[in-house]
């Protein structure tokens, strides 16, 4: 992402990342500007007080300070992460828990307006697209009505969402 992009600033997932190094770059990105303008502040703060009180910064000081920016940007890189990879993972993962043996994801992609993932199978020669507004499945193949929305979050209907799967691809 861009710098100047309003979705990073916010942590705002925009795109599948198709690895950990992806979403890892983006996400120290984030925690860099966001620390980056946290520490202009206690810079600006630090100038102030010292110009009004006339006395010198302690050590002590700009090491709490430094520790500060420092839980800042650990908390700022988890949150992306987790926000942007993690659940991700988690919804993937179900997903391909949900499809059958022998089906392979061709194509993942994620549509960050409707924040939905949009995937395309393919299984015993059938082409078939899934799309994933979290928590629910959507699953149709070309020219034929498509399989009603399967809540993939609950593991209470997972076997009967499983076998409604395979009934409909087969």
């Amino acid at each position: 992402m861009k710098l100047i992009d309003k979705r990073l600033w916010n942590g705002e997932k925009t795109e599948f990342y198709p690895s950990f190094k992806y979403a890892l770059l983006d996400s120290v990105l984030f925690a860099i500007s966001w620390t980056f303008a946290l520490s202009l502040i206690l810079c600006l703060i630090c100038l102030i007080i010292g110009l009004h009180n006339e006395e010198s910064i302690s050590w002590h000081t700009i090491s709490v300070g430094l520790i500060f920016l420092l839980i800042v940007f650990i908390i700022s890189n988890g949150m992306f992460l987790f926000e942007n990879w993690v659940k991700q993972q988690i919804i993937i993962g179900n997903t391909k828990n949900l499809l059958p043996e022998g089906c392979t994801m061709k194509s993942i992609n994620f549509d960050n307006v409707s924040k939905e993932y949009k995937i395309f199978l393919e299984y015993k020669g059938k082409m078939f697209f899934a799309t994933i507004e979290f928590p629910f499945f959507y699953l149709r193949e070309n020219g034929v009505r498509a399989l009603g929305a399967l809540n993939i979050r609950t593991r209470k209907y997972f076997a009967e969402n499983k076998s409604l799967i395979m009934d409909y691809m087969s």
